[in-house]
Formats: C-alpha cells, sequence, structure tokens
C-alpha cells in the first residue's frame, strides 16, 4: 500500500504487470491516461520521454519548446 500511495496510479499499474515483475497484479488500477498541459499529447510515464513541473507534465517535444538551452538550442 505505501509504494501504492507514493506513485502514480499509471506507474503503479505498469510495475504491477511488466514481465519484470515477481508477481503480476492480477487487477491491475484504472488510471486516466497523463497528459502534456501544454498541448495535451498522452504521455506513457513509463516509455516516453517528459519532465514534470508544478503546472503537470510536459511532454518531450513541448520540453524542448519551453527549454531549449536543455536541448542544444
Amino acid at each position: 500500500q505505501k509504494c501504492k500511495d507514493n506513485i502514480e496510479p499509471e506507474m503503479y499499474a505498469y510495475f504491477g504487470t511488466n514481465e519484470y515483475n515477481f508477481e503480476k497484479l492480477e487487477n491491475p488500477p484504472d488510471y486516466e491516461p497523463t497528459k502534456c498541459h501544454k498541448c495535451g499529447v498522452v504521455i506513457s510515464l513509463a516509455e516516453d520521454a517528459y519532465a514534470r513541473s508544478s503546472d503537470g507534465y510536459l511532454c518531450d517535444k513541448c520540453m524542448a519548446i519551453a527549454h531549449p538551452d536543455l536541448y542544444g538550442g
């Protein structure tokens, strides 16, 4: 329960159902898709590049636009 309360439901479901887990969750929790707060694209927290800020999540493309200095711009 402690782990479940400290991470996003999407990541809890991923960690509990991926092929590396010793015991897979039989009933992973439902969750709303994580979306970029700028453009609305769905972000897979387990697979995509993203950043998290006080406003929410940013996809890789919006992060590059917001912070070109971090992307060699």
